[in-house]
């Protein structure tokens, strides 16, 4: 479609629009100062001036726990018949999350919305969507792709207020000047115009400095013929135009197409604090943790010094000098006669003030509790002044974390999102998939007449293309599975299993007999899975292929309703022993949820106990 827009004042808004941000770029660098450390591109530092990196604590503790694993991805959809076509999707998506090393993306991401907002740009290799020059991570052309952008390069309208509703978006990207005559995308002739990196008069302070102290980053720009341009995706025009970075003007577009991608744009954001009301950015979290951390440093530092000017001197009467060297010539335990003792005496000087001693766990307890409790989520004692005070804080960081994860996750699926849109349009689309499906045998003969065959669970081979595909993109919804970035390790994952076997498989398995036997359609495996997959045990479906399952349903059926027992009689699964003793005779009681604690917090306790008891007596 045609371009009303103005080349000349569009470049204006990118150069205003990088303006705006100035501000909250320099504040991102100076935090990122903090996070690195003093050690971080220096070949010395002064020992003591950063002891104690908060912020990188906090980082370090928080990542892990909002993502760690790939996500499993859930397309579901209101229409019965797109349902196969949207689990192929999910499959698709998930397999597609393992070539591109999500993870590592998302990680990333999550770093820079703590910072100031995490942006992602999810594309396709070809002309017609948002292109991808980063030669480091290299992407083969029709390939659909996910890549962070650095708030550094990331521009938006300067009048936006929310920037899901801005006039447009964009980043900065530098490119080999041969690359772009190469495409045929771009206007040649503007293009070779363009000044190279490092002659532009735009200059300020980047992240990317932080490592590269000693090198000027724009000399050694130089070795290549590198360009910097700014891809804009303009929504209401439904396009994408290429303008010079700031600091150059062209008197035409670097290049200007119809945008073919997803309706909310290539663009994920990802924000940690509340949103402020009228405007764009997020409050920066690590800005919140700042000052405490400083402070922190600065009291552990004037600790740190004031234990380093501690001494001990001895002072003696100018007529004791010889009982002082005698003392001091002294070996431990030895008596020495002086004719003053009260003329020789040893004083001790400088030293730590108590009450700094006293504001130092202050400010860190502070910093714990802004942070969201990272000592309790690190498995470190909290520093709380009371059990009711720890209490608070371990609920107050489950609350937080919970949230923090409810937008991670919401950030991943809208992501996802985006890359099923490609797999939905793309016309050449091949992806092989394994599936499971349900393959019912030969129909049996009972005493009861002719009844359907056990129906057996086998992975078989499809492939996802064009012609599978079903329905309209906008029929299905986009979710990622509870739980499934998070890490859990074997131990926990053997409880689960045993809680899961001893606890939750017999009651399924009485809850389905007693279905049976007051005639109520019941699939005690479907039930098992989907309590498994809410569980966290994602293998369960694979247990499930025994093809005489079914047949001891139907002889279960056959039966009809067994006498009644107590959980002492010969039938303790009958309904009369569930009525009076509230659950089968063989399933174990469920701890209650007041009842978890006390039960971790005495798990030490029972295996002490336990290794007293088996220590031989003397």
């Amino acid at each position: 479609m045609p371009i009303t827009i103005s080349p000349s004042k569009l470049q204006d808004a990118v150069e205003e629009g990088f303006k705006r941000t100035q501000n909250f770029r320099s504040a991102r660098v100076m935090f990122l100062r903090q996070f690195v450390g003093q050690y971080f591109d220096a070949e010395k530092g002064t020992v003591g001036t950063e002891p104690l990196n908060l912020i990188f604590n906090a980082i370090r503790v928080l990542l892990p726990n909002l993502v760690f694993s790939y996500p499993r991805h859930n397309v579901t959809t209101r229409f019965l018949a797109h349902r196969d076509y949207g689990d192929m999707l999910g499959m698709a998506l998930s397999q597609q999350d393992k070539q591109l090393k999500i993870t590592e993306t998302y990680r990333r991401w999550i770093v820079d919305s703590l910072f100031t907002i995490g942006i992602l740009k999810t594309g396709m290799c070809d002309s017609g969507t948002a292109i991808h020059f980063d030669q480091d991570d290299a992407i083969d052309p029709g390939t659909v792709y996910t890549a962070g952008v650095d708030f550094d390069n990331f521009v938006f309208d300067p009048n936006a207020r929310n920037l899901e509703e801005a006039l447009f978006l964009g980043d900065k990207l530098r490119v080999p000047r041969a690359s772009l005559l190469e495409s045929g995308l771009y206007r040649n002739d503007l293009i070779e115009k363009l000044p190279a990196v490092g002659n532009t008069p735009y200059n300020t302070e980047y992240a990317a400095e932080l490592s590269a102290t000693n090198v000027n980053l724009y000399d050694t720009a130089r070795l290549e013929d590198e360009v910097e341009i700014v891809e804009l995706w303009v929504p209401r025009a439904n396009a994408l135009i290429t303008v010079p970075a700031c600091g150059y003007r062209a008197d035409e577009f670097l290049r200007e197409t119809e945008y073919n991608g997803p309706d909310e744009g290539p663009y994920t954001f990802l924000r940690m604090t509340p949103p402020v009301p009228d405007n764009p950015l997020p409050i920066s979290l690590v800005g919140i943790w700042y000052d405490l951390h400083v402070m922190a440093n600065r009291m552990a530092t004037k600790i740190l010094n004031q234990a380093d000017r501690q001494k001990d001197v001895t002072l003696y009467k100018r007529g004791s000098a010889d009982d002082a060297q005698e003392l001091l010539d002294a070996a431990d335990g030895e008596a020495i006669a002086v004719d003053d003792p009260e003329g020789v005496t040893v004083q001790s000087f400088g030293g730590q003030n108590v009450k700094n001693e006293a504001v130092m766990p202050q400010l860190e307890r502070w910093f714990n509790m802004i942070a969201g409790n990272p000592e309790g989520q690190a498995g470190l004692s909290m520093q709380a002044g009371s059990a009711t005070e720890a209490s608070i804080l371990q609920g107050n960081a489950a609350t937080t974390l919970a949230d923090m994860k409810d937008m991670v996750y919401s950030g991943v699926a809208a992501e996802g999102r985006k890359r099923a849109w490609y797999l939905h349009t793309d016309p050449l689309l091949e992806v092989p998939l394994i599936r499971r499906v349900k393959i019912p045998s030969a129909p049996m003969q009972t005493p009861m007449g002719q009844m359907p065959g056990p129906v057996e669970e086998r992975d078989i081979q499809v492939m996802l293309t064009p012609e599978a595909r079903s329905g309209d993109f906008l029929d299905f919804t986009f979710e990622i599975e509870p739980e499934s970035m998070g890490r859990v390790d074997s131990k926990q994952r053997y409880n689960q299993a045993m809680e899961f076997a001893v606890k939750i498989i017999p009651a399924a398995a009485q809850a389905a007999m007693t279905c049976v036997q007051m005639g109520i359609p019941f699939s005690f495996p479907r039930f098992v899975a989907k309590l498994a997959k809410e569980a966290g045990i994602n293998w369960m479906d694979e247990v499930f292929q025994d093809p005489e399952l079914q047949q001891r349903m139907m002889m279960q059926m056959m039966r009809g309703p067994q006498a009644e027992g107590s959980k002492g009689s010969s039938q303790p699964n009958a309904d009369g022993g569930i009525a009076q003793n509230g659950q089968p005779g063989q399933v174990a009681s469920v701890a209650s949820p007041e009842q978890i604690p006390n039960m971790m917090a005495q798990e030490g306790a029972n295996a002490g106990q336990a290794d007293l008891s088996i220590r031989p007596s003397y």
